[in-house]
């Protein structure tokens, strides 16, 4: 959680007779939105910043925020009619020392006990149809959907039915019906996790709506005899503190609250939003030097796919080989973007992916922002959810820009801290980084992930793309693949010259007890068709699998310079790197209990 120094900090630079509103939660779009008479919402704030551009900037502009909750009704879309200006910038920032969030959410009220720790909310908009949510925050906490069983690695398939719809485990399921809860089978595959709704089951078996796996890939992405698996959101698993299920027919939200938690004096939210911030330019009239300084950006979803959600890598997912491929919305969707900036913000409990920027985006930075919480990815550098594609070897998956203008070219992410990440895609990443060029990504700290740190490439074969020049330097990775294989603290896909993975100290590579499939979990995973790449003075200790595999290419496509792998990786040359690697000075009150040069 950000402190009150870091929202503090180079929040009022001065500038040069600049032009300020100001908003706070208690102030009234109707008045002029001065420090005295702020406006009462971001939307209006914005439209007066509207009628400065398209005036003509003549100063630089801050929109300054005062401490309070913000809750958005619909996402915040930025146009070239918000946009700054080559000589000048719009920044929305928060004011010193207070706490702003931009909430997607609607805070639960009238909580009613329900004997013992349970407790229950009336919601009607759920009954009539109008709202469903899969995230539910109490406190600053993701409270856990009901499930069972509570543990990972307990329930596993026994036998799968030819069309992976049908299902026995090797052991009871719960006697009553799953049916009609909106309950999910969730398995957990090599790499990646599958999703379907359960239509009905019975002590001995289960049946879904969607068939389980992205089919056609064989049993690493499809359901299959052996892999672990659990049922989310269904009575028979509400029996923890800290869990929670919402009947869609009643409308009847039901938590089981921790030890000493009140949750009629709590603050829970569940989202309403699936998106936040759209800054969407367009290749003639791109959104530029936008900033937002010191912000919380909180609270949205991820339905469930109607098709189901058979993740095939980093938050992509697909029914199938011979379909399309989708990716994740993000809660910050970027698109013909230049010079825009996120420093200092937080980005916390969002069920989809985090940051993205997509087509045309060039020179953006996300910096000194803690994201954490996050159900997808953290943040995505070549997010292909908007834009023209030209289609890859694997059709849709693999698919670079159709027009190479549209490339991501030199953005930045930088000293952030990135945890948390995948808590409801499990094989999804803190940074992803496909189809871009230039790139940083650099003295952040990433940790607590259930798959790889940073993936860099989405390509499976050494044919040329955009994916050039990434540099992944200083960073500190640690406890990571805590649940799945096939993954590293960094890894790699494709043909991408000029990459530079440098000075990254990457330790405590997991590999779970119940992680399917054969293949280890390592620092670096250089996996197929990755070529061109330079590592030096990397250092790599304490992980499950060695420190460097290869999977369809070779070492001598790569140059290697000063690295410590394994034996080499001696408790000196191990420091020397903890004190290179992770938050720079100026970003270190980030995260003050980061444990040095060692796992958490």
């Amino acid at each position: 959680m950000l402190t009150s120094a870091v929202l503090a900090f180079g929040l009022f630079a001065a500038t040069p007779d600049p032009a300020q509103f100001f908003v706070a939660p208690n102030g009234h779009d109707e008045d002029p939105g001065t420090k005295e008479k702020p406006f009462a919402t971001p939307t209006r704030a914005m439209a007066a910043v509207r009628a400065l551009v398209a005036g003509g900037l003549k100063y630089d502009v801050r929109v300054v925020f005062r401490g309070g909750i913000y809750p958005l009704t619909t996402p915040l879309v930025f146009t070239s009619a918000d946009s700054g200006s080559a000589e000048h910038t719009i920044t929305y920032v928060a004011a010193s020392d207070e706490v702003v969030v931009i909430s997607g959410g609607r805070p639960i009220a009238n909580w009613k006990p329900a004997g013992g720790s349970k407790w229950t909310a009336e919601l009607p908009e759920v009954k009539a149809g109008r709202w469903f949510f899969r995230q539910l925050v109490v406190g600053d906490r993701r409270a856990v959907r009901a499930r069972w069983p509570n543990e990972d690695g307990v329930l596993h398939l026994a036998t799968v039915s030819n069309e992976v719809k049908s299902f026995t485990f090797d052991r009871a399921l719960p006697q009553e019906s799953l049916g009609g809860q909106d309950a999910e089978l969730v398995v957990y595959e090599n790499w990646s996790v599958s999703r379907a709704l359960v239509t009905s089951s019975d002590e001995q078996q289960l049946a879904t709506a969607t068939a389980v796996g992205w089919i056609g890939h064989g049993d690493m992405t499809t359901a299959s005899p052996g892999k672990p698996a659990f049922i989310e959101h269904t009575r028979a698993g509400l029996d923890q503190p800290g869990e929670w299920f919402l009947d869609r027919p009643t409308g009847t939200l039901t938590y089981l609250a921790v030890t000493g938690e009140q949750p009629a004096q709590a603050v829970a939210v569940a989202p309403v939003l699936t998106q936040l911030v759209k800054i969407a330019g367009t290749k003639d009239q791109p959104v530029r030097n936008v900033r937002f300084e010191g912000l919380r950006f909180e609270h949205t979803d991820f339905a469930l796919p109607a098709m189901g959600y058979s993740e095939i890598q980093a938050a992509h997912y697909g029914p199938s080989m011979k379909l399309p491929t989708h990716v994740q919305a993000v809660a910050v969707e970027c698109a013909y973007a230049e010079g825009v900036r996120f420093e200092r913000c937080r980005l916390a409990h969002l069920n989809n992916s985090g940051i993205g920027f997509g087509p045309g985006c060039r020179r953006n930075a996300v910096i000194g922002c803690v994201i954490e919480d996050i159900g997808g990815n953290g943040v995505m550098v070549g997010w292909r959810g908007v834009g023209r594609l030209q289609r890859g070897a694997e059709d849709t998956l693999d698919a670079d820009w159709a027009d190479p203008a549209d490339a991501p070219v030199g953005n930045e992410v930088a000293n952030c801290v990135i945890r948390r990440c995948g808590a409801d895609s499990r094989g999804a990443v803190g940074v992803f980084v496909a189809f871009s060029s230039d790139t940083r990504v650099a003295h952040n700290v990433i940790h607590d992930l259930p798959y790889t740190g940073v993936s860099i490439g989405y390509r499976w074969d050494t044919t040329p793309t955009s994916q050039v020049r990434c540099v992944a330097e200083y960073n500190h990775i640690y406890d990571v693949m805590k649940a799945l294989a096939d993954g590293g603290g960094i890894y790699t896909l494709g043909f991408q010259p000029g990459t530079v993975l440098r000075g990254n100290l990457i330790h405590d590579v997991h590999r779970s007890a119940y992680a399917h499939g054969g293949a280890p979990n390592n620092g670096f995973f250089i996996d197929a068709g990755s070529k061109g790449f330079l590592f030096e003075s990397n250092v790599v200790h304490r992980s499950s699998g060695e420190s460097v595999r290869f999977n369809q290419c070779q070492r001598e496509w790569h140059t290697w310079n000063g690295n410590a792998f394994e034996g080499d990786a001696t408790v000196a040359r191990i420091a020397a790197a903890a004190q290179r690697a992770g938050l720079e000075l100026a970003y270190k009150t980030l995260q003050p209990d980061l444990l040095k040069g060692r796992g958490k």
